[in-house]
C-alpha cells in the first residue's frame, strides 16, 4: 500500500487525543466544599479559624488580588480501592494545597492558555478505598502573570480570573498515563525531526504501529504498545551527539506585575511542588537562584523549608546564583553588586553549606562590563543568562564564550540555546535548543532550562515524563537533567578554542528602563551613598572609640536595598503596587540611615569644648580632599574644607574667593561668570555659550542652544514601561517657554537664578541655575510637575567637540561608546546607561554632563542628552505621574574625563559636604588618604567576621597605578582579601599607617585592616 503521511500524522493526533480522555476514567463530587472569602493574605492559622459558608462549582470570586480559603472535604469511594486518588482543582487562578500549617503543592489554572499548569494535586498515590479527610486550598484571585498580559496590559474581561470551574475527586489510570506519554514523545518526534531526516519516517511508523496495536477499549493491548515504544527508546544515537544538560527552573520575578507579597506565596506553591515531585521522580532536580526568596521560606514557613534542605542534601534541590536575589545589572552602583554577592553567598554558605560557584542571571537587561571581575571576586567561575536572544539587531555569534571584563577579568558564559528559561521540554522544544546552538563547530555542551516560569509554578510532571524518554534516543541529542555546575564542568572540559566578548553585555532592548520610574531610582541612589556613610563612620568609630557596630541592622537595611534592585523593580516594569511598596522600603531605610548616621557622627566629631556652638564641622566620606561653598547652619554661605575620608572644624569666616560669582542681567538674557567659566543664557533658559576661560574654549556650539530641553514621542509597540525604541528621535520638540525669571543668589559665593518653565499645558518645571565662586561647574537643579502620556522627557547640549565615542560612568569604571551610526552595533546603542557622568572630550579639552539620580544618556555626533523623565502607561498607569526634583551640571576641563577631574567631581555633585555645627577646637583628621587621584577609596566598612576594618578601592582611570594609602588609625596589619572578605594574602605588617600597592587598569581591590 502506497504510504500516506499526512493522512497518518492526522491519525495519530486523534489517538492522541481519544487516550488523554481515558486518563481519568470516573470522578465524584466532594463531600463538601465551603469557602472563606478572606480580608487579605492571612495565614493558614488564621484560615482555619474563620467562619465558611457552602461554595459551588460555577461560582466567580472576586475581586482581583482578593484570596479565598476553600474548605475541602472528601470522601475515597470504596470502589477506588488500589487507584491513585487525585484532587482536581480549578479555580481559573492560582492556588495553593495546605494540610496542618503545610503547603504541600502549587495549583495554576486558567482558561486562555494551551493547557492548565497544574491542576491536580495527588491525594493518595494508592487509596485503600473509603479514606475520608479534609484539605484546605488557598486560591489567590489572579493569574501566573497577575492580572495582567506578559507586557503589562489589563486583561480583557473575557479571561475570567476567579472562577471556580470544578472542583472533584479523580482516579488517574496509570496504564494511560505511560502510554500516553511515549506515545506523545515519538509522535512530536515524526511531528518535528526534519521530513529529510533518517529518523522522522520511522518515529512516524512506530508511532502508527502503536495505533494500530492498542485498542484504546481494552486496556490488555496497553502492553503490546508500550512494548513497541519501549524496542523504539532502546536506540541509541551514535559516539558523537549533543548533550544537553536540563535542570528544573521557576524564575519566579521577586516582584513584577504583582507585589512583593504574592511572590511569597509564589514561593511557597511553587517551591512544595518541586519538593513533592522529586519524591516520584528521583532522578529530578530544581534550582533556586536566590538567597531572599529562600530566607522568606525560612522564616515564614520552615516545615516546607526544612524539607527544601532535606532535598538539598540529596542533590536534587540545589541552590545557585551567589545573590541576594537576580539583580539588574544597570542602576545598581558597583558596592551595591559586590554586597548582593557578600550577603547571598553568605547566606547559601551558611544555610546549604557552599559558596555558589555560578551567577545566574538569566532574565536582565544588560549586563556591566564591571561584573566578570566582582564574580571571580565573589567565589563565581560561571555565568548564565539568555537575554541577550532578544537583541534587536545583533544576536549573540556564541552560545559558550569566555566574558572579558574591563580589568581583564574572564569568566566562563553560556546562553542556553533555547533562548528560553522556561522551557517545556517538547520534542519541538528540545530541538529548537540545536537548531539555534551557535558553536557546533567547537563545542557540544549546552544547557536547558525548563518549567513554567516568570510568574513561578516550575516543571510538571508532563516535562519530566517528556525527558525520561529522550534520555538517549535516536535522531535527538543525550538529554540528562544535572546541576549547574555539573553541566559547567562538562561544558568547560568539552569547549576547545572559545571566542572571548571583551566588555559589557549590551542589551539591545528595554532602554527606557534606564529611565521609568525615576523616583525610585533616585530612592535608591541616596540610600547607596547613606549607607556608605554609615558604614565609614561606624567604622571609624569603632576603631577610634571600642563602640559597637550596629552590623545586623545595617546588613538588614542593606537588604531591603538589594531587594528593591531585583530586575523589575528597580528598572521601572512592574505595577503600582510594587512602587507603593517600594516607597515605603526607601523611606523606612532612610529614616533608619539617617538616624544611624547621626549617632555615627557623633562618635566620630569631637565633642564640645564646653564653649559656645560657634564652628562648623566639614565631613567628607569621599576619597578627595575637597574645598566647596555650603550652606552653614544658622544660613548664609560659606567655603568649607575637608579631608579626604574625614572632617575639619573651623570658624565659619566668610573669606573672599579668588575667582567670585557674579551675575548680569539684560533684557536679552543673562549671564553667570567667575574667573574660571562665563555662561550666557537667552530669555528662555538656553545655554548660548559656555566659555572656559582658563582654556580660552567655547564648549556650546555657535548658534546653537544648550539646557534645550526637548519632548520626543514615545510610543514603544509594546512593553511601555520598558522600551523606547530608536524611532523616537525622529519625533521631537524643543520645549521649554519661561514664564518667570527671579534672581535667587547674587553673591560673591554664588550667582543663580530661578526660572519658571512652561513645558506643555501638562508639564510644569522650575529651574535653579547657579554658578560657584572657584568652580568651573555649572550646576541645574529641577522641580517638574510631570502629567504627560507617551511622551519622554530630555535635556541636550550642543558642544563644539569631535571625538567618536563618548565616556560613560559605571561600576567602578568607565566605557567608551560610539557617537555614530556606523554600524548595526553603533545604531542599537542609541540609548545607553551611565552612572553619575558622561563626558564627551578630545584629547586636550572636553565637557561632562553630571547627575544626581539619572541613569540614562545619549551623545549622538557632538550632542550629548540625559535622560529625564517618561510617562509609560502599562503595567503602571500612574508611572512617574507628580513631582520629581532632580539635578544635573556641566562641567568643561582640560584633557579627557580621567586626568580632567570628573570622577572626583561627579561623587561631589552627588554627595555634598556636610557641614554641621560645632564647639570643638579647630582642627582636622583624614581617617583613609590616597596619594594618585585615579585610585578610588569607595567603601569602608566593618569586616563580617571580626573587628578588623574592609577597604576596598579600585583604579578608576583604566591604566596601570602605584599608589600609597595612608590611615590615621593604628594600623598594625594588613592583607588583600577577595569580595567574600576570605581567601586572604599572606599579611603584611604596618609601617607608618601606610601601605603601597600595584593596581591594573580598573583593578579592584580589598583590604582587610587590623588596628589597634
Amino acid at each position: 500500500m502506497l504510504k500516506h503521511p499526512h493522512l497518518t500524522k492526522n491519525r495519530l493526533q486523534r489517538f492522541a487525543s481519544d487516550l488523554r480522555q481515558l486518563l481519568y476514567p470516573e470522578n465524584v463530587s466532594l463531600s463538601k466544599l465551603q469557602v472563606y472569602s478572606a480580608p487579605g493574605r492571612i495565614s493558614y492559622a488564621e484560615a482555619i479559624k474563620a467562619k465558611y459558608r457552602l461554595a459551588k462549582e460555577g461560582e466567580v470570586f472576586g475581586p482581583y488580588w482578593s484570596t479565598h480559603w476553600f474548605r475541602v472535604d472528601y470522601a475515597v469511594p470504596a470502589a477506588w480501592k488500589g487507584r491513585e486518588v487525585l484532587l482536581y482543582f480549578n479555580s481559573t487562578s492560582e492556588g495553593c494545597v495546605w494540610r496542618n500549617g503545610v503547603p504541600l503543592q502549587g495549583l495554576t489554572s486558567y482558561n486562555w492558555g494551551p493547557e492548565d499548569v497544574r491542576s491536580h494535586f495527588i491525594l493518595l498515590p494508592k487509596a485503600k478505598g473509603g479514606e475520608k479527610g479534609t484539605l484546605y486550598v488557598e486560591a489567590a484571585i489572579n493569574g501566573m502573570f497577575g492580572v495582567t498580559t506578559s507586557n503589562g496590559q489589563s486583561l480583557p474581561p473575557s479571561h475570567s480570573i476567579g472562577h471556580l470551574r470544578q472542583v472533584r475527586l479523580v482516579w488517574r489510570d496509570r496504564a494511560v498515563w505511560d502510554l500516553l506519554w511515549d506515545f506523545l514523545t515519538i509522535k512530536e518526534m515524526s511531528d518535528h525531526l526534519p521530513a529529510n531526516s533518517l529518523h522522522q519516517g520511522p518515529a512516524l511508523t512506530v508511532a502508527n504501529d502503536i495505533t494500530n496495536a492498542v485498542t484504546l477499549a481494552d486496556p490488555s493491548t496497553y502492553a503490546a504498545g508500550r512494548e513497541i515504544a519501549r524496542k523504539f527508546f532502546a536506540g541509541r544515537n551514535g559516539s558523537y551527539n549533543h548533550h544537553l544538560s536540563a535542570i528544573g527552573h521557576a524564575h519566579i520575578d521577586t516582584a513584577w506585575l504583582w507585589p512583593l507579597a504574592e511572590t511569597k506565596r509564589k514561593c511557597y506553591r511553587t517551591f512544595s511542588t518541586a519538593v513533592r515531585i522529586m519524591d516520584d521522580y528521583p532522578e529530578y532536580k530544581f534550582v533556586c537562584s536566590q538567597a531572599q526568596q529562600l530566607d522568606w521560606i525560612k522564616k515564614f514557613q520552615p516545615v516546607l523549608y526544612a524539607k527544601i534542605k532535606a532535598k538539598a542534601k540529596k542533590g536534587q534541590f540545589i541552590v545557585a546564583g551567589g545573590t541576594w536575589i537576580e539583580p539588574d545589572c544597570n542602576i545598581p552602583s558597583g558596592e551595591s553588586l559586590v554586597r548582593q554577592f557578600l550577603i547571598g553567598q553568605r547566606f547559601f554558605r551558611k544555610e546549604f553549606g557552599a559558596y555558589c560557584k555560578e551567577f545566574w542571571n538569566p532574565d536582565v537587561f544588560g549586563y556591566s562590563g564591571a561584573l566578570p571581575q566582582i564574580m571571580q571576586g565573589s567565589g563565581i567561575r560561571f555565568f548564565l543568562t539568555q537575554k541577550l536572544s532578544w537583541n534587536q539587531f545583533n544576536l549573540p555569534t556564541s552560545n559558550t564564550f569566555l566574558w572579558e571584563g574591563i580589568d581583564g577579568s574572564r569568566v566562563l558564559t553560556h546562553f542556553p540555546p533555547a533562548d528560553t528559561y522556561n522551557a517545556s521540554c517538547t520534542v519541538e522544544d528540545v530541538l529548537r535548543h540545536i537548531t539555534l546552538f551557535k558553536d557546533k563547530d567547537r563545542a557540544s555542551e549546552g544547557y536547558y532550562l525548563f518549567g513554567h516560569g516568570d510568574g513561578g509554578g516550575g516543571p510538571t510532571e508532563e516535562m519530566l515524563e517528556r525527558l525520561r524518554r529522550l534520555s538517549d534516543v535516536q535522531g535527538m541529542p543525550e538529554v540528562a537533567i544535572r546541576t549547574p555546575q555539573e553541566f559547567f564542568k562538562r561544558c568547560e572540559k568539552d569547549l576547545a578554542d572559545p571566542l572571548v566578548w571583551s566588555g559589557e553585555l549590551y542589551f539591545e532592548h528595554h532602554r527606557g528602563t534606564y529611565t521609568t520610574q525615576a523616583a525610585n531610582k533616585r530612592d535608591n541612589r541616596r540610600c547607596e551613598e547613606l549607607l556608605h556613610d554609615v558604614e565609614f563612620l561606624f567604622a571609624v568609630a569603632r576603631a577610634t572609640t571600642h563602640s559597637s557596630y550596629p552590623r545586623d541592622r545595617i546588613n538588614s537595611l542593606w537588604e531591603t536595598v538589594l531587594l528593591n534592585q531585583f530586575h523589575d523593580i528597580i528598572p521601572g516594569s512592574s505595577i503600582t503596587e510594587v512602587y507603593q511598596d517600594s516607597a515605603r522600603d526607601y523611606a523606612m531605610v532612610l529614616e533608619e540611615t539617617g538616624k544611624l548616621h547621626s549617632a555615627a557622627l557623633k562618635k566620630v566629631i569631637p565633642a564640645s569644648s564646653g564653649k559656645s556652638v560657634s564652628r562648623c564641622a566639614a565631613v567628607n566620606t569621599l576619597s578627595w580632599e575637597r574645598r566647596e561653598v555650603v550652606e552653614q547652619p544658622g544660613g548664609g554661605l560659606i567655603f568649607a574644607e575637608a579631608p579626604a575620608y574625614g572632617f575639619s572644624i573651623f570658624d565659619p569666616i566668610k573669606t573672599k574667593p579668588q575667582n567670585p560669582a557674579s551675575l548680569h542681567q539684560t533684557q536679552s538674557g543673562f549671564t553667570l561668570e567667575n574667573g574660571l567659566v562665563r555662561a550666557r543664557f537667552d530669555g528662555e533658559g538656553h545655554l548660548l555659550s559656555f566659555f572656559d576661560l582658563r582654556h580660552n574654549r567655547e564648549t556650546i556650539v555657535d548658534g546653537a542652544r544648550g539646557n534645550q530641553f526637548v519632548l520626543f514621542e514615545d510610543k514603544p509597540p509594546n512593553s511601555d514601561a520598558w522600551d523606547v525604541e530608536v524611532y523616537h528621535l525622529e519625533k521631537r520638540r524643543n520645549v521649554g517657554r519661561v514664564k518667570s525669571v527671579q534672581v535667587v543668589k547674587n553673591d560673591l559665593l554664588r550667582a543663580g537664578i530661578r526660572l519658571k518653565i512652561e513645558i506643555s499645558p501638562k508639564c510644569h518645571l522650575v529651574q535653579d541655575i547657579s554658578l560657584d565662586a572657584d568652580s568651573p561647574r555649572l550646576d541645574f537643579a529641577c522641580e517638574v510637575e510631570w502629567q504627560e502620556k507617551d511622551q519622554f522627557l530630555k535635556v541636550e547640549f550642543p558642544l563644539a567637540l569631535r571625538c567618536d565615542h563618548a565616556t560613560y560612568e559605571i561600576q567602578f569604571g568607565h566605557v567608551r561608546r560610539p557617537t555614530h551610526f556606523n554600524t548595526t552595533w553603533d545604531v542599537a546603542r542609541f540609548e545607553v546607561n551611565a552612572f553619575r557622568w558622561a563626558d564627551l572630550s578630545e584629547p586636550s579639552f572636553g565637557v561632562a554632563l553630571l547627575n544626581d539620580s539619572k541613569y540614562g544618556y545619549a551623545c549622538h555626533g557632538n550632542v550629548l542628552r540625559l535622560s529625564l523623565l517618561r510617562s509609560p502607561k502599562a503595567p503602571d498607569p500612574v508611572a512617574d505621574m507628580g513631582r520629581h526634583h532632580f539635578r544635573y551640571a556641566l562641567l568643561p576641563h582640560a584633557s579627557g574625563p580621567q586626568e580632567g577631574g570628573v570622577i572626583p567631581a561627579a561623587a561631589a555633585f552627588n554627595q555634598p559636604l556636610e557641614i554641621l555645627p560645632s564647639g570643638a577646637a579647630p582642627q582636622q583628621q583624614s581617617f583613609f588618604s590616597v596619594d594618585n587621584p585615579a585610585v578610588v577609596i569607595d567603601t569602608v566598612k566593618k569586616a563580617e567576621d571580626s573587628d578588623d576594618i574592609i577597604l576596598r578601592l579600585y583604579e578608576s582611570h583604566g591604566g596601570h597605578q602605584k599608589v600609597t594609602l595612608t590611615t590615621s588609625l593604628p594600623l598594625k596589619k594588613w592583607r588583600i582579601v577577595d569580595l567574600l572578605e576570605g581567601n586572604a594574602a599572606p599579611e603584611v605588617s604596618a609601617k607608618s599607617g601606610s601601605l603601597q600597592l600595584n593596581l591594573r587598569p580598573f583593578d579592584l581591590v580589598s583590604l582587610r585592616l587590623t588596628c589597634g
